[in-house]
């Protein structure tokens, strides 16, 4: 799943307090970029990748990694909840 913050305040430096976020389209190169970001801590079942986007280059920079510490969007609470469960489950189990 890919989302991203949109500033309230103007500024790049949100949180979510003072940001809204959507859900966008999970690029072959955001899933690259969650793929090899989880092969570095030897195969994380959850992680984020957070990435900031230049609007003096058109580039995009990834910032940090983020393992279960990751933000979940409110509207996707239920069924983000529902794939942990069922991966922990499946952990469990084998």
């Amino acid at each position: 799943r890919a989302f991203k913050r949109i500033s309230i305040s103007g500024t790049w430096k949100t949180n979510t307090q003072s940001s809204h976020a959507e859900e966008i389209e999970m690029t072959q190169k955001y899933k690259f970029w969650a793929d090899e970001a989880s092969k570095m801590f030897g195969g994380l079942d959850i992680c984020t990748v957070d990435a900031i986007h230049s609007n003096a280059d058109g580039k995009e920079y990834i910032m940090e990694v983020n393992g279960t510490s990751s933000g979940f969007l409110p509207t996707l609470q239920k069924e983000d909840d529902e794939h942990i469960r069922d991966l922990v489950l499946e952990k469990l189990s084998s």
